[in-house]
């Protein structure tokens, strides 16, 4: 399901939004544990707090006048809007959206997860033999390295 990893941009950090079925597979699979807003990562014992959010996939009527199609939107969001969410489906005047539900997850919390899930697996002397990477090679391998992690637990 690549769409779990699609990337929203907030005013202060960058998240990333996760299908509730995503994170009910990695259960499932005892990748993770949710306890109330906390997800917990078990092979690296690391955990995220993640905030309510729904995704809006396609109109069941009327017109997409708020632009929230392929959008996301936190469950607060929805309430200060005005909107009303029941289930799969949000309703904002008259117009009503089929949603996919899920959180958002703060997109650099993850990243260091998997930066630290890496090394470890790399083993202490590959870290140190890699030498200092300038700040742009950082970025691209820890965008490279979250995909790594979403891949690899999806």
């Amino acid at each position: 399901m690549p769409l779990a990893h699609r990337r929203c941009k907030g005013a202060m950090a960058d998240y990333l939004f996760v299908p509730q079925s995503v994170l009910d597979k990695w259960s499932e699979q005892g990748r993770v544990q949710v306890d109330g807003q906390v997800l917990t990562l078990l092979g690296d014992n690391k955990s995220f707090q993640l905030t309510s959010a729904v995704r809006f996939l396609k109109m069941e009527a009327g017109e997409d006048t708020a632009g929230l199609l392929k959008k996301v939107k936190t469950t607060d969001a929805l309430k200060q809007m005005g909107a009303e969410h029941y289930m799969e489906s949000v309703i904002l005047g008259d117009s009503a959206y089929q949603v996919q539900q899920g959180f958002l997850a703060d997109a650099s919390a993850l990243r260091r997860a998997a930066a630290a899930s890496q090394k470890a697996k790399a083993g202490a002397g590959q870290a140190k033999a890699g030498g200092a990477q300038g700040e742009q090679g950082e970025k691209a391998g820890e965008q490279d390295l979250l995909e790594q992690f979403l891949l690899d637990n999806l």
